[in-house]
């Protein structure tokens, strides 16, 4: 996998997915599969783009968030899972106060050449995170980007597939429900 923390000369065209990854559980493998069939249906590459920090430690400085992952173990995962390329942010105050058309046409279409993004569900970006996938889908159309919303993650297990459930389940001590949550 290639890693670019520097976006001033890409190679390539993508399709692509944002997160934070955090744990690379079942929900997020599922994403990844989707992601490198989607990009192959394409005839595009596959890219993860992802932070170095965790968004809330700027959005919510004094909130504790306990990390399942460091950056070496995310991005070893992320390598495993056969991704072609991983888009590095580092999230800052500017990017954090970008619009979310700001960011998909300036950062992630001009910058990074995604032509492709795949949202999860239930996955918001922007200032304030104040737009949805409609408005994604629609800057996506004015620079060039087709935007898909990705389905739930459901195996029928009835468990909930989230980097916070999995945080929940080691705190409550419940190693086994975070394992299933995990997939390892």
């Amino acid at each position: 996998m290639i890693i670019y923390r520097n976006f001033d000369h890409i190679e390539g065209e993508y399709t692509a997915c944002i997160g934070f990854f955090d744990g690379v559980h079942k929900g997020h493998q599922f994403l990844l599969e989707h992601l490198k069939a989607e990009a192959k249906a394409h005839g595009l590459l596959s890219a993860v783009v992802t932070f170095v920090n965790h968004p809330r430690k700027i959005v919510q400085p004094d909130f504790d968030i306990q990390l399942i992952d460091t950056l070496e173990s995310r991005l070893e995962k992320l390598d495993k899972m056969g991704v072609d390329v991983c888009f590095l942010i580092d999230f800052t105050e500017e990017i954090r106060n970008l619009t979310a058309e700001q960011f998909l046409c300036d950062i992630l279409s001009q910058k990074m050449h995604i032509h492709r993004l795949l949202i999860g569900y239930n996955h918001r970006f922007g200032r304030n995170r104040a737009e949805g996938f409609d408005d994604y889908v629609r800057y996506g159309l004015t620079c060039g980007m087709d935007v898909v919303q990705e389905p739930v993650f459901d195996d029928g297990s009835g468990l909930h597939y989230s980097s916070s459930e999995v945080r929940r389940a080691l705190k409550a001590g419940d190693e086994e429900k975070a394992r299933r949550i995990l997939g390892w």
